[in-house]
């Protein structure tokens, strides 16, 4: 038996981003489901349907030997959607710690558990298929063809994917955080080379005109975009770093006796250096989430309503705010009815 263990959120998004690849009516039962599979380092999710192949990963801590099983889902036994709609269900911070046996899958929590029927059977080796494609070095350009309807599945891979293909009769690599996939061409026949394809379009084209590459234009706005999302990440970083270390100099030029200011600057110090450091584990463990969330908080910080915000938060958290003000003025009415009473 062996049990490895992580958080909610890291199993939502292992089954959420290889579910587009699962092959749900394939035909062959083998692959009708997910795999997952832990090495003692990385649990590992896996799907395909033969044309799609995907792989993600996230950190997780085992205290048994490594392990692979595989869950259905076909349409009258679907537990992947079962263990995906379970996990949902809980805090994303929860641990959820799961019990390979060779019964089945068991996952627990502090909310419950849940067993499902798992596999050992064959699974395709999708070690050996992503370390040959890996291997392949690109091509400067394959003429190939997609079936877009297949490209539609790669949305949930990450915000940023890269791409390679090493011919044309070979699957392209699509690599993002934590994440690796392949996807088949399609057959392309003689007949459908580059010439054939301007023949049908020069009437829309007309035959001449100035060259004018995509970089020119349109790319640089979509670079300039991404390269603003990746310094909003680096700029909160650099900034709480300053805010840490301004804070804790600081603090030894103080008076004595201001113990107001000095409660300030420490918890100025200790915040900064805690938001700092969540923030890396975030843009380690989950840099899509962190760029969302980063957007969204300087949304709410140029909205200049950070009380509302922080408000509504607490109270939905299931805390009493109104305590939480009440409690404050009173300590401050305290502090200067002591202030009076040493003046007088």
């Amino acid at each position: 038996m062996s049990i490895t263990s992580l958080t909610a959120y890291q199993l939502t998004e292992l089954l959420r981003r290889v579910d587009p690849h699962v092959g749900r009516h394939s035909g062959y039962g083998s692959i009708e489901g997910v795999h997952l599979d832990y090495d003692g380092q990385h649990l590992h999710a896996v799907a395909t349907d033969r044309y799609t192949l995907a792989v993600a990963r996230e950190r997780a801590v085992g205290i048994a030997p490594a392990w692979k099983l595989t869950i259905s889902a076909a349409e009258w036994t679907d537990s992947v959607t079962a263990l995906r709609a379970w996990a949902d269900s809980h805090p994303g911070q929860e641990n959820i710690h799961l019990t390979a046996g060779t019964d089945g899958l068991t996952a627990t929590s502090n909310r419950g558990k849940l067993v499902l029927p798992a596999s050992t059977g064959h699974f395709p080796e999708w070690r050996d298929l992503i370390r040959t494609a890996l291997h392949h070095g690109p091509t400067e350009s394959p003429w190939s063809g997609f079936q877009s309807r297949l490209l539609a599945r790669w949305q949930d891979a990450g915000e940023r994917i890269t791409t390679w293909q090493s011919a044309y009769d070979k699957p392209v690599v699509v690599y993002a955080t934590n994440f690796v996939g392949l996807q088949m061409p399609m057959r392309i026949g003689d007949e459908e080379g580059p010439e054939g394809r301007w023949e049908s379009w020069k009437g829309s084209l007309g035959e001449a005109g100035p060259k004018i590459e995509q970089e020119e234009t349109l790319h640089h706005w979509e670079g300039a975009a991404l390269e603003e999302k990746e310094h909003l990440v680096e700029s909160y970083t650099e900034d709480l770093l300053k805010l840490t270390l301004r804070s804790t100099t600081d603090i030894f030029s103080l008076a004595t006796g201001d113990s107001g200011a000095l409660t300030a600057y420490s918890l100025a110090g200790t915040q900064s250096w805690l938001a700092y450091r969540l923030l890396r584990a975030l843009q380690k463990a989950a840099p899509d989430l962190l760029r969302q969330t980063l957007d969204d908080v300087t949304q709410q910080l140029e909205s200049g309503e950070i009380s509302e915000w922080a408000w509504d938060e607490a109270e939905r958290a299931g805390h009493d705010p109104q305590a939480w003000h009440d409690d404050y003025e009173a300590h401050l009415k305290k502090l200067a009815d002591e202030r009076a009473a040493k003046a007088a």
